[in-house]
């Protein structure tokens, strides 16, 4: 019972000391932008530095110099610092630093850099995408970037999708363009794609994004499904079609044999009586005359048959 009370008070006490490494500092905080880290000029954005240590200050640096510092929002070790009506000023390379607050006075490490890109001083580039369409999960999408004819300068290029709080990749330029792959794509690819180029040094100008360029991505199980349900409605689509044209063909047959269509039209059977005279049966064989019933069953079968 004893070792695992020791145990327990040793990860208290841990936990208590913010998970202090050997060197005797603190694990270093996350960084990150919401609504994004590259938004257009005059718009505000949050920087948000979390720990899991309790008790804390914070430090907000840019290029290593301290832009703000303040006590966490909340018990959790959060702290927000809130950059409004952006200029081209705010750009630039971001990190955070929490310290303690009381006994022993120790500063964790920095948190990773956060660029932080403020767009609108450069004009648009282009993206477009080799692909056309729907894709499916696991293929290759590649969407390529292209700079204005009238730029010159050393920039680097970003891919934005929209939603996301960071880049989906950054790259190098070659020549006026670059290339960006998205292998194996899922359906969390969906989305509209942008890009901007910025300059690498202070002070990090950036241009306006490229217009949206859409991608889908199905996947290939629901594909096939409405693939066979296509397939299907295709095959009962032909099915009714020659059930219909067989009843149609069996209508009209039924209708020229019992509607005497098969008799000759231009011979008809009258009797006249007289009440002097006997019975007198009389063929009629004379061209011109046509029977009136044999008129209308003709008339019956040609309605038919449009």
């Amino acid at each position: 019972m004893i070792p695992q009370i020791l145990i327990l008070f040793c990860v208290g006490l841990c936990v208590g000391q913010g998970y202090r490494r050997k060197d005797g500092s603190l694990p270093k905080p996350s960084l990150s932008a919401w609504p994004s880290s590259v938004v257009p000029a005059k718009s505000n954005v949050t920087l948000r530095c979390w720990t899991p240590t309790k008790d804390v200050n914070f430090d907000l640096r840019k290029g290593g110099h301290i832009e703000s510092s303040q006590s966490p929002d909340s018990a959790e070790g959060l702290a927000e610092f809130h950059l409004t009506d952006l200029k081209t000023s705010h750009a630039g390379e971001y990190t955070c630093q929490y310290y303690r607050r009381g006994r022993p006075y120790v500063s964790s490490q920095p948190s990773d850099v956060l660029l932080l890109l403020v767009t609108g001083g450069l004009s648009k580039p282009s993206l477009q995408t080799h692909q056309s369409g729907n894709v499916t999960t696991g293929e290759k999408v590649t969407l390529q970037c292209r700079l204005p004819d009238i730029f010159q300068g050393s920039v680097k290029f970003a891919l934005l999708k929209a939603g996301t709080s960071m880049p989906v990749q950054t790259r190098s330029p070659k020549w006026k363009e670059t290339d960006f792959s998205l292998q194996n794509v899922t359906v969390n690819d969906t989305g509209n794609y942008s890009c901007v180029y910025y300059r690498t040094e202070d002070p990090f100008q950036a241009s306006d994004p490229s217009d949206h360029l859409a991608i889908w991505v199905t996947d290939k199980t629901e594909r096939k499904s409405s693939e066979k349900a296509e397939t299907g409605q295709e095959t009962f689509g032909i099915i009714f079609i020659v059930i219909f044209v067989f009843l149609f063909l069996l209508g009209s047959f039924l209708i020229y044999k019992y509607t005497g269509c098969g008799a000759a039209p231009n011979q008809m059977t009258t009797s006249s009586f007289s009440s002097n005279e006997p019975e007198e049966l009389m063929t009629s064989n004379q061209p011109g005359k046509e029977s009136g019933g044999g008129y209308m069953c003709v008339c019956v079968c040609v309605c038919m048959s449009m």
